[in-house]
């Protein structure tokens, strides 16, 4: 059971570090500064709050990483990744909301 979490969390994980470098990538190409800004923030707050309370999913997993503050920031950006997913999700209700 471990592992299949283990999978899932790295696949959210990998899934989270590709949009972030697509929103990187829009922020020099098309300008998308506001997105870039939310994301930044997002991944900011998830971090910094990971680190402070010890959270470490890759630990509650059993699973050895070297520096236990590398698990506290790849779990951070598994959280940042949780608060865009709830934004863009009330997003796309509040335009259903409005047509």
């Amino acid at each position: 059971m471990e592992t299949i979490a283990l999978l899932i969390a790295v696949a959210v994980l990998v899934e989270g570090l590709v949009e972030y470098v697509k929103t990187i990538v829009k922020v020099f190409t098309e300008g998308d500064v506001k997105t870039g800004i939310t994301q930044l923030c997002a991944v900011g707050i998830g971090v910094l709050l990971a680190l402070v309370t010890d959270a470490n999913l890759f630990t509650a997993l059993s699973i050895n990483v070297t520096y236990s503050w590398v698990g506290c920031v790849l779990t951070g950006i598994l959280i940042s990744r949780g608060s865009n997913y709830l934004s863009d999700l009330l997003h796309k209700l509040n335009l259903t909301k409005a047509q």
